[in-house]
Parts: structure tokens; C-alpha cells; sequence
């Protein structure tokens, strides 16, 4: 009624008549009364005792982007004690009339409104219009200044009614939130200064209208239920979604069936199952659901046409067994349940992996039809193909035979899904039916790899008609081992008079090499080595020759090791025998590089991983780096030199290759030279003008890092000082020349009955190294003969060749 009153006032206002302005004074005077006994019955509310109410009353409710704008209208009751004394209060502490509406105040939430969204509507009523209110929810709610002592109050509401100039936003207002302010129910008129006084609020929600729903989906659980889930949009209007459905056919084409509670209100979700009411109906392929969305704005309906058989996911297939299996198949057999009934076909999935594989995330995957085709009759072959992917069934179970599996003797796991065959995308497979599974053993898959100067010929020290051999060669990795007790045979064979072939077996044998003793240096042997399990002996086999010692290729000699900072690099280097007889020009000679990775080092026998390459036979320097290198092994390196005849004689195979077999280093050094030094120098004669040094010859001279050695000298300045009386004498002695005099050099021309301060640093490419430690040594009087340490020749003839008198 209120409303409707004042829109006849504004719709009277609308037909003065311009020529009548001599009665505009009493037309004005006329609706502010109307409008004043308009608003009077305003309240804020049953049962709230206020001082007043807005127009409209209670929550608000706008559409967004609507351009209806917002529009709350606070009103005092005039009849009110508070209200009246506003009235005869008509000036503030400036002597400014001020009617009680003036003194109306706008807050959203704890912020107070600006000026500019505010309006004076009369005496006791004014109005707030917000064009584009923003998307949300929030309070609305006017108060009334009781008097005008707070100076902050003041810049809200100035001498001409209007509101002072102030910005509309989220953040903070330059007015603290309204303090609490007593209502008409307690209080009798009086107040305290500058208080407000609370009128009525209003909770306005700007939205949107239901929209239609886009993402709503439904699956079934193994057919034997329904759960169908959407989401909606944010939107501050309370919005409310309700499910319903029909079934195709005549019997259920017209009625839709509500979902079974209300949780399709309450959670955006409904489900069905056999015990609900209305229960879950299983048979029918397809459902059509309509989903009304409703709120104070209006209402939305979204038609989905749903495809039940395309969205079921099955439960785990059961009952997986082994029934049949060989070193490379599995017949697996199982059921899957409810899904045995199921209308349409089924697609399985069955993946795999065996202990073996190198990535653990990585099954194979095998994907098989529901049935088998009929076996197709081939032109070319007049015999029937039949498709691999398919299985077998019968009532309850399915039948599939696995094929191609890698490694017998192996530990599988095997995982089976299932879909519907109308399902799309791989969203829809079951959880899988697990088993695991070991396949039948085998004979070893193949020999250890041998190579051609893979041996180790030692000639015996008392008898040098006999020798032991080592055959080596390359474990086999544990997958290719087949089946259990797995081990290698190696052996040769000889002929008897009675041309019977006698086998003599390995007197002993570990995982990477075999021994063979006593055997005759003047006969070459062809050995034969198997891998073997309790199945039997591999199908292939490999085979080493070793020739008589006078056959056998000269052995590289000094082979030593130089160990990198970088783990797992290393440099190998190596001479020819001076004796090695030349090749001839339809051989090929090369060498072959072996490493071997073991837990202690040489001396003792590798039996680890063999591993190795082939060099051309002009290199004399090779670098290896280790993969997989593990710090807390050991690696030993051998080396052979080979020769193989280009072309080859069909006669007698084993004289188209030869080798001089492995020789194992002698020699390992690190790889900063510079930081080594000179050790064990010593004196081994002294006379009253010259000192014979020695020292040994460091194994790094094998391979030409040491230049050359310096020989450091000079008087010191007593037996107790290291200090040189004078300057420190040199000389410098070759590689070669030390390597020839076996470690020695002979420092001349020095004076008698003298102490001298004596050390030795070598000298490489790399810069020089570190001096040995010194020495002091103290020549013999004049007179005083020779002292020798030990016998030399060699020195005796050095010391004649200085023409030395003494």
C-alpha cells in the first residue's frame, strides 16, 4: 500500500501544468503532506520496534547487468518521541536548518555510502540509488544522527542538506562503522552527543539467473548403481537444482521420476541403486534427464540425453587364475561378476611386466575383444588365421593366452581390465584384477661371450713343458639364466688312439673364467664353453684358441693404468715387444682391451663383470670410461695383442686367428704427475770428490710422462743446516739415460771433506714435481778411497770413465 501511495503522488506530481505555477506553493505543501502520512505506517519490520523502515522492506533481491538500479528508501516515523525532537531540533552548533531526514545516514556493511548515491525525499525520508550495484551480497542498513557535536559527522551533512563528497568503494571509509545506537524501545528521547541511532537494514543479493547446466555427468558403478554429479556457477542468489528423469518407451516416456532424496538440492548430486525409491533401473540403455534450476530471479531447465551402457565403470575382474603355462605363454582365466550379464560386448585390457624390465612404471599392454572372429581362410597359405586379440568364454568365465613373453624362469605381474565396449576414453576401465605369476624354465637363452685373446697362458717355472690356462668371458645377464642351478661348463677335448674323443673338463671354474693345469705347452686347444641349468645346455656355444707357445703372439709389455680425478676414467698405455715378429700383409692385427670389475684388486683374481674392446693395432694409448663406475670396486685392466688372416682357411679354422692372450697391468699411477716425487733415493758410493745416487725407477717412466730427472746439489753451510753455502748446482740426467743406468747418476767434480745437500724432482710436460727428500752427505778426505754401499760394475766402470784420482 505504502509503494503503491507513492507512486500515485509521483504520478499526480507528473500532470502540473506549467501555467499553474501560482499554485505550485500549495500543490508542494500538499504532496509533502501526502507523502509524509504515506510513509508514517512504515516499519522496519514485524516485531522489531525501530524509528522507522525502508521501502522496499526485507532482502533485496537484482539481477546483474539488469540496469534496474538499486533503491532503498529509509523513512522515520514521525509520531515517534525521538523523530518529534528532531523536529523542534531543526539547527545544528553553525545555526543551519536541518530536517530530520538530513540527518539519514547510508552504510554498506561497515562503510558509509557516499553523498552522490544519496537523496533527500522530504522531511522525514530519504532515498539511496546505487545505478550498477556490483555482484554479491551485502547489508544495507540506515541510521539517523541524534545531533551534530561530531565534527566527523559534520562532513557527511552539510548546511544545504546535501552529503558531503565522498567515493563509493570496497575499501575502507573515511568514517569509522557506526557505533552501536539505541533504538525507540530504549530510549526516551535523550541521547548522548554525537550518537546515531540505528533504523532498518535491508540484505541485497545482486545475481544471475540459473543458468543451464554444462558439465553434468553420470556414471554407473559395475551396473548395479547410478550417481549422476554437476557444479554450478558462483552466484550470491540462492539457486536450487533439481534432478528428475523418464525412461524411452511408451511405459515411461511421459512421467519424470524425481530423484530419490534431496540431495540433489542440497549437494548438486543424486543416486540410485536397487534398494532406492525410485530404485536404479539397470536394462535401459539410455535416460533422459531434465534438470531444473529455479531462484528469485527465474527458472532454467537442462535436457540431457544420457547414454547409461556408454558410462558404466565395472568392479575389478575376480577369479584370475593360471591355468596353462609355458617358458613364453600364460593362459589366464577369470570372471567379472555382475558384468557377466552385461548386454553389450566388453573390452579387456591385460598388461604386464616381468622382474627383469629396466623401468619399473612400464607394463606392456594387450587390449582383447569380447569374441573371436571367425577364423579367416588365407589364399597364399590355404590354412585359417585366427585373430590373437580375441578371447574366449563361456557362462561365467574368460580365457586368454598371453604369448611372446621375454625371459622363462621369470616372476610376472599381471593386471586385467575391463570396460563396456560403448564406453569412450580411458576414464571408463575398471581397477584392475591382479596376479602374479612365475613361467616355466628353459635352457639357458645363450653361451657367455668370449673373445679371441680372451686367455691366459702361464707357463709352468719347473716344468716349461706344461702351463696353466685361463679362459675367460663374459657373464650372462641373471634373465638369460632360464632356470635353476645355472652355471658354465667349460672344457676341451682330445682323440685317443682308438679314435675316441675324450672331454677333459676345467679342473676348476667361477662365475667369469675357468682353469685348466698342466697342460702342454706344444699344443694348441680349442675350448668349449656352455651355460647350463637344470634344463640342460644352452643350444650355442663359444669357443676360445689357444695356440702352442711357439705359436702364441708376442704379449704387449708395461701396461699401466693412469686413474683420473673424474671417477670411472682411465688411461691405459702399452708397448710391443721388441721381439714381435712383423704382420704380414693379409692379417690384420689389432688388440683388445679388457676391464674387469671386482671387489679387491690385483693380486687377487677378478671374477666379476668382464668387459672389453678391440684398439687398432697402431695404438699404443686407449681411454675407457666405466659406466656405472662404483667407487668402492676395483678395476683391472688386461690387454692382448691379435692377428686375423684376411683371407680365411676353410681347412683348419682356428689358423685364421691368433693372439698373444691376456696380460694384466703392472703399473697403476694417478694422473697428476706433478704432485709425485722422487721416493727411495739413497747413496751407494762416496769418494773425496764425487757421490753415486740411486734411486728406483718409477713405473710412470713406462709410458713417457717423465721427461727427464734433475738432480738438485750444493754445500751447505754446516752438518746441521740445509742452507747452501753458495748456489745450488744442477744436473739434468734423460728418461732413457736412467732408464739405461738403472736408476743412477754420479755427481763430479765436488770438493773433499765437504757436506752436500743432494735431491732429485722429475721433470714432465705437465711442469716439474715435487723434490724428493733431502740428503746430506759429507765426501771422504783426500786420500780416502771409495766406499761402496753395495757392488755395481756399472758404477765402477762410471767412476773409471771420470778418470777419478784419489
Amino acid at each position: 500500500m505504502v509503494i503503491a501511495d507513492i507512486i500515485m503522488v509521483r504520478q499526480f506530481s507528473t500532470k502540473i501544468n506549467r501555467r499553474s505555477l501560482s499554485s505550485l506553493s500549495m500543490l508542494c505543501a500538499t504532496l509533502t503532506l501526502l507523502v509524509d502520512l504515506a510513509y508514517s505506517s512504515v516499519t522496519c519490520g514485524p516485531g522489531i520496534k525501530s524509528i522507522g523502515g525502508t521501502v522496499p522492506s526485507g532482502d533485496i533481491v537484482l539481477e546483474y547487468g539488469s540496469g534496474v538500479p538499486l533503491e532503498i528508501t529509509c523513512i522515520l516515523q514521525s509520531d515517534t518521541i525521538i523523530v518529534q525532537n528532531l523536529f523542534r531540533d531543526r539547527t545544528d552548533s553553525s545555526n543551519k536548518t536541518k530536517l530530520p531526514s538530513h540527518r539519514i545516514m547510508f552504510y554498506k556493511n561497515a562503510e558509509i555510502v557516499p553523498k552522490q548515491y544519496v537523496t533527500i525525499v522530504n522531511a522525514t525520508a530519504a532515498q539511496l540509488r546505487i545505478p550498477n550495484p556490483p555482484v554479491g551480497r551485502n547489508t544495507y542498513y540506515c541510521t539517523v544522527l541524534l545531533d551534530y557535536e561530531r565534527r566527523q559527522n559534520d562532513s557527511y551533512v552539510n548546511s544545504d542538506g546535501d552529503h558531503s563528497s565522498t567515493t563509493l568503494s570496497s575499501g575502507p571509509s573515511t568514517l569509522p562503522p557506526v557505533q552501536p545506537a539505541p533504538t525507540s524501545s530504549d530510549t526516551n528521547g535523550s541521547h548522548q552527543p554525537g550518537s546515531q541511532l540505528g533504523v532498518c537494514l535491508n540484505t541485497v543479493y545482486v545475481g544471475y539467473k540459473p543458468e543451464i547446466i554444462r558439465n553434468f555427468t553420470c556414471i554407473s558403478n559395475n551396473w548395479v548403481s547410478l550417481k549422476c554429479n554437476w557444479t554450478t556457477s558462483e552466484n550470491p542468489i540462492r539457486t536450487t537444482y533439481k534432478l528428475l528423469f523418464r525412461l524411452p518407451g511408451r511405459a515411461g516416456g511421459r512421467i519424470f521420476i524425481n530423484c530419490p532424496t534431496d540431495s540433489d538440492i542440497k549437494e548438486n548430486s543424486c543416486y540410485w541403486d536397487f534398494k532406492t525409491t525410485p530404485m536404479y533401473r539397470q536394462p535401459y540403455e539410455f535416460y533422459d534427464f531434465r534438470l531444473n534450476g529455479q531462484n528469485a530471479l527465474g527458472n532454467v531447465s537442462t535436457f540431457i540425453n544420457f547414454h547409461h551402457y556408454a558410462n558404466i565403470i565395472p568392479a575389478s575382474p575376480i577369479n584370475i587364475t593360471v591355468i596353462d603355462k609355458t617358458e613364453s605363454s600364460v593362459m589366464l582365466k577369470w570372471s567379472v561378476g555382475t558384468m557377466t550379464d552385461f548386454p553389450r560386448e566388453l573390452i579387456h585390457k591385460i598388461e604386464y611386466k616381468s622382474q627383469w624390465d629396466s623401468n619399473p612404471e612400464y607394463w606392456q599392454s594387450i587390449n582383447i575383444s569380447d569374441t573371436c572372429s571367425a577364423p579367416i581362410l588365407s589364399n597364399k597359405t590355404n590354412t585359417f588365421l585366427y585373430d590373437m586379440n580375441c578371447q574366449e568364454r563361456d557362462n561365467d568365465f574368460y580365457y586368454f593366452n598371453v604369448t611372446d613373453l621375454k625371459y622363462p624362469f621369470t616372476h610376472y605381474d599381471f593386471r586385467i581390465y575391463v570396460r563396456s565396449s560403448l564406453a569412450r576414453g580411458e576414464d571408463k576401465w575398471s581397477p584392475p584384477g591382479s596376479i602374479t605369476l612365475k613361467t616355466k624354465p628353459s635352457i639357458p637363452r645363450r653361451p657367455p661371450r668370449t673373445d679371441i685373446g680372451s686367455f691366459e697362458s702361464i707357463t709352468s717355472r719347473i716344468d716349461q713343458t706344461k702351463r696353466d690356462v685361463f679362459i675367460y668371458w663374459q657373464k650372462i645377464d641373471d634373465s638369460e639364466k632360464c632356470g635353476d642351478s645355472f652355471e658354465y661348463r667349460a672344457y676341451y677335448t682330445s682323440n685317443t688312439t682308438q679314435n675316441e674323443t675324450t672331454i677333459h673338463y676345467s679342473n676348476e671354474i667361477y662365475d667369469n673364467y675357468a682353469k685348466f693345469q698342466g697342460l702342454n705347452t706344444s699344443v694348441g686347444y680349442n675350448f668349449t664353453v656352455y651355460s647350463s641349468n637344470n634344463e640342460g645346455l644352452s643350444t650355442e656355444y663359444s669357443t676360445i684358441y689357444v695356440p702352442s707357445e711357439s705359436e702364441i703372439l708376442e704379449k704387449p709389455i708395461f701396461l699401466t693404468k693412469m686413474i683420473f680425478d673424474q671417477q670411472g676414467v682411465f688411461e691405459l698405455s702399452w708397448k710391443n715387444n721388441g721381439t714381435t715378429k712383423s704382420f704380414t700383409s693379409d692379417e690384420l692385427n689389432y688388440y683388445t682391451v679388457f676391464w674387469c670389475e671386482n671387489v679387491k684388486g690385483l693380486p687377487y683374481q677378478c671374477n666379476g663383470y668382464v668387459n672389453w674392446t678391440h684398439v687398432p693395432g697402431s695404438e699404443f694409448r686407449y681411454n675407457v670410461t666405466i659406466l656405472n663406475y662404483n667407487a668402492k670396486n676395483h678395476y683391472q685392466f688386461a690387454i692382448s695383442a691379435n692377428s686375423r688372416r684376411l683371407l680365411s682357411n676353410e681347412s683348419n679354422p682356428q689358423n685364421n686367428f691368433n693372439s698373444s692372450g691376456m696380460v694384466w697391468e703392472s703399473c697403476t699411477i694417478q694422473n697428476n704427475i706433478t704432485a709425485r716425487k722422487v721416493e727411495n733415493v739413497w747413496v751407494n758410493v762416496i769418494g773425496s770428490t764425487f757421490i753415486g745416487l740411486k734411486w728406483n725407477i718409477d713405473c710412470t717412466d713406462r709410458i713417457g710422462l717423465v721427461g727427464e730427472y734433475q738432480i738438485f746439489y750444493c754445500a751447505v753451510v754446516s752438518i746441521t743446516s740445509n742452507i747452501c753455502n753458495g748456489s745450488m748446482l744442477s744436473k739434468t740426467m734423460s728418461r732413457e739415460a736412467a732408464q739405461k743406468e738403472g736408476g743412477f747418476t754420479l755427481l763430479t767434480n765436488l770438493k773433499p771433506y765437504t757436506t752436500y745437500i743432494v735431491s732429485i724432482a722429475i721433470s714432465t710436460n705437465y711442469g716439474k714435481g715435487i723434490h724428493s727428500d733431502p740428503l746430506l752427505v759429507t765426501t771422504l778426505g783426500l786420500g780416502g778411497g771409495w766406499y761402496f754401499k753395495q757392488e755395481y760394475p756399472k758404477i765402477i766402470q762410471q767412476i773409471m770413465k771420470h778418470s777419478l784420482y784419489f
